[in-house]
């Protein structure tokens, strides 16, 4: 699911104008406006684990939290259904909102050790 240098551009600018984000919606529909709106809403968290220095993309949704792998993989529902069973498409919003909000850099990180991180994992990777 990776972005075109052309939309890394586009989505790197300080401000999106209105003709940046039609563009957006025009390919990639209610997913890119629902993705920025979980990067304006602040609920895309990168976290830092030590003495690993590992990280993972937690993004907030409407019930719950979603582990994502970027550009690979997301917990949710609606990437099982619709990028790993049926592959009508390569990602969720969740997906994209971790991109983007990465390429923004407009995302709350979080440090934590390992040990932490292992609890944590057993939360994130819930399916239901």
């Amino acid at each position: 699911m990776s972005l075109p240098q052309s939309e890394v551009n586009r989505l790197s600018k300080e401000n999106l104008t209105q003709s940046d984000i039609e563009y957006f919606r025009n390919k990639y529909g209610k997913k890119f406006v629902k993705a920025l709106r979980l990067v304006e809403e602040g609920k895309v968290v990168k976290y830092k684990f030590n003495p690993s220095e590992s990280v993972t993309w937690i993004i907030s949704g409407r019930g719950r939290q979603y582990l994502v792998i970027p550009e690979l993989y997301c917990t949710c529902r609606s990437f099982y259904q619709e990028a790993v069973i049926s592959r009508e498409t390569k990602m969720c919003y969740h997906l994209l909102a971790q991109r983007i909000a990465e390429i923004r850099e407009e995302y709350e990180t979080q440090e934590s050790t390992d040990t932490e991180r292992r609890k944590l994992y057993v939360e994130w990777r819930r399916t239901d």
